[in-house]
């Protein structure tokens, strides 16, 4: 993985090809996480 155009980290991933495609994995968490949140408190709220 020379070429990693998806996260902008050329210079990680070339050291480490894993990172570009770890650093996606957890900013999808995340973001699930962040609105599995939202979701509970609203529903709690209301």
């Amino acid at each position: 993985m020379r070429n990693c155009k998806l996260c902008g980290l050329s210079k990680f991933c070339n050291d480490l090809p894993g990172f570009c495609i770890f650093l996606q994995m957890v900013a999808v968490v995340t973001m699930v996480g962040v609105l599995a949140y939202l979701f509970v408190t609203q529903e709690m709220l209301g």
